[in-house]
């Protein structure tokens, strides 16, 4: 007997490579996706577009108002954003309430709280129960926003409608229970998937003999990212054989790097968060790494957290994060409170004890193959969808 594959609507950031590497993991099993966008955005993630392209049997299908099922950013933008504001007909909330009227879904699967979650809270409830909700926890969506009254009586009146909950540390699980989460515990497993951890090949260079300093460039509400880069002239005067790559730098703190002395400047590479860079594109710089360094005030594990332990750059990450639960694991890391003198400190360690960062990334990558490998995830991910 051939059991009818599961059918699963999906509402998440549609241009999120997080999204887009969680639903891979998920090709060839008998589980039909329902994608649809809980925000606007420019253009669908490459990798997500391609694996609907390249399905045989379109396990995974894109929604829009439209018959011909156009889903571009720009005709998603014009239809809900502009004519949804002005006519107050064509908005995401009724687009979906008619969805869920006309078809009947295994699993509505939340993936955000903030977009895709109150969204899903603003359905009637009746609608909602009608199918098995699933909410994912990412980075600070109860973390942070739980501090502001509003989020805190969203979050509560979600998590109450929720059967099922997952996030990528134990805190947020902690967080889920005091807000009104009384369903079932999904696995706790990175939001995106595991990782290929065969990246460790023969071309493998040891964390010592690198010279790259890697620091996630955010600013704006999470972000800080601007205590690290005015380190950086005491840090490459110090260490003259460094370069630096900031990756996904926002406006703000390319105007703080722009404002470095000339020689300090030059030694910096810059990918804005506006560049198009694969996720094999980006695992490769951080294999090139001798130590990344990722700085805010709230964040999750942090996916650069987990990429950094796969790849053998040393991390250094503020407390804000969920890295903590990692050093129990037995991992080595600089795990830093949200200081300036501190996180100085860590850094000069990191780049010249040379026996820290190798045993690191050795200790850290047996510690990757227990809980990050691809195989290892997936099998907990599909608990997700049984």
């Amino acid at each position: 007997m051939i059991r009818d594959p599961k059918k699963v609507l999906i509402i998440g950031l549609v241009d999120s490579v997080h999204l887009a590497r969680w639903l891979t993991q998920f090709s060839g099993e008998k589980i039909d996706f329902y994608i649809f966008a809980s925000k606007k955005f420019r253009e669908i993630h490459a990798l997500l577009r391609d694996l609907a392209e390249q399905e045989q049997h379109s396990q995974y299908r894109f929604l829009s108002p439209f018959k011909r099922k156009i889903f571009v950013g720009y005709v998603d933008f014009i239809y809900f954003e502009i004519l949804g504001k002005v006519l107050h007909k064509f908005t995401r909330k009724k687009f979906l309430t008619s969805l869920l009227e006309h078809n009947q879904f295994d699993y509505i699967h939340a993936i955000e709280f903030q977009g895709a979650g109150y969204l899903v809270d603003s359905i009637d409830a009746n609608l909602i129960n009608k199918q098995k909700l699933i909410v994912t926890n990412w980075g600070s969506d109860i973390f942070y926003f739980r501090r502001m009254l509003d989020h805190e009586n969203r979050i509560k009146r979600l998590l109450s409608k929720a059967n099922f909950y997952s996030a990528e540390c134990e805190r947020d699980y902690y967080f889920a229970k005091i807000y009104g989460f009384a369903g079932k515990n999904l696995p706790c497993i990175p939001n995106a998937g595991g990782f290929n951890l065969e990246v460790r090949g023969s071309n493998y260079v040891p964390a010592s003999l690198r010279t790259v300093i890697l620091i996630k460039g955010y600013g704006g509400t999470f972000g800080r990212a601007e205590m690290i880069i005015k380190l950086l002239p005491t840090v490459l005067n110090h260490f003259p054989g460094f370069t630096v790559h900031v990756y996904s730098a926002t406006n703000d703190v390319l105007k703080i790097i722009n404002a470095l002395p000339g020689e300090i400047r030059s030694k910096i590479k810059i990918t804005t968060n506006r560049d198009r860079v694969t996720h094999a594109e980006m695992l490769s710089k951080f294999s090139n790494s001798r130590v990344h360094i990722g700085c805010s005030v709230s964040d999750g594990i942090s996916t650069a957290f987990l990429e950094s332990l796969c790849t053998g750059a040393y991390p250094i990450q503020t407390n804000t994060s969920c890295a903590s639960e990692w050093i129990k694991l037995g991992v080595i890391a600089s795990v830093v409170d949200l200081n300036q003198e501190l996180m100085l400190e860590q850094i000069f360690l990191a780049l010249s004890d040379n026996e820290l960062v190798d045993r690191a990334s050795m200790q850290n990558l047996e510690i990757a193959k227990k809980y990050l490998d691809y195989k290892v995830v997936k099998k907990k991910a599909l608990e997700f969808y049984k």
